[in-house]
């Protein structure tokens, strides 16, 4: 990402959803009069940005509570904007490009990266259920396709975010899509982890949507067959994109 924005010395950086500042760092270390602006909605997010930069001595970072749809910025004040899993989560992304368009300078560079995770697999989508009989099987995908109806972080579209950045006015648009899959060497205790691990903050573990959906016995028997399948492998299909533009 860092790469693609082509960072000079003396640029001002805007890291919009910088949280701790993965980077916000990294773009520092390309910087020598140049500033860092790290710009989160989570005042905790910043304050730990700001402790992580103290005890590594790390100077020309300003920190600012803001959010992509509402840059609290002036106008044309920056030379490169950088945002990493952080566009998946706003409604508005066609505002959030007019936006980074027109916070950057005449030749301002953005550098994007974000997860398609609309077009991936997950557990409910990528085991083989039908061992637990019709009923229940068929019910498994239906709760998967109503969380996946309603949850952000299968609402992003890459293809849609290229052509509102194109209409924001950005030109050079660079996309790079990587599908890279992911193999779960499947174990009783990966299970577990599995089953209790979020999407996001905020988000409902897989066991606690089953549990809800689902009677206790019908969550065990969920459970027990993906234990049932230690030994085996599954694989997952994992979809991201890159995105590097200009502003002319």
């Amino acid at each position: 990402m860092l790469d693609r924005a082509r960072i000079e010395p003396s640029d001002t950086v805007v890291d919009v959803g910088a949280g701790t500042g993965l980077l916000a760092f990294g773009a520092a270390d390309r910087l020598d009069v140049g500033w860092i602006i790290a710009l989160d909605m989570s005042v905790d997010c910043l304050e730990e940005l700001l402790s992580l930069a103290q005890e590594s001595g790390r100077s020309g970072i300003m920190y600012m509570l803001g959010d992509a749809v509402v840059l609290p910025l002036p106008d044309a004040c920056a030379d490169v904007a950088v945002t990493r899993s952080v566009l998946m989560y706003v409604d508005d992304t066609a505002e959030a490009a007019r936006e980074l368009h027109r916070v950057l300078r005449p030749g301002g560079r953005i550098s994007l990266f974000e997860p398609v995770n609309r077009e991936g697999t997950f557990i409910a989508t990528a085991v083989d259920w039908s061992p637990l009989g019709g009923d229940l099987a068929w019910r498994v995908g239906e709760e998967w396709e109503r969380y996946a109806a309603a949850t952000p972080l299968l609402r992003f579209d890459d293809v849609q975010l290229v052509e509102e950045l194109e209409g924001a006015g950005f030109e050079e648009l660079d996309v790079l899509v990587e599908d890279v899959g992911e193999e779960w060497v499947v174990t009783e205790e990966s299970v577990d982890v599995r089953l209790e691990a979020v999407g996001a903050p905020g988000e409902p573990s897989l066991r606690a949507r089953w549990g809800e959906a689902f009677r206790a016995a019908e969550v065990d028997a969920l459970v027990g067959h993906l234990k049932s399948l230690a030994g085996t492998t599954i694989e997952f299909r994992r979809r991201a994109v890159f995105v590097a533009a200009r502003k002319p």
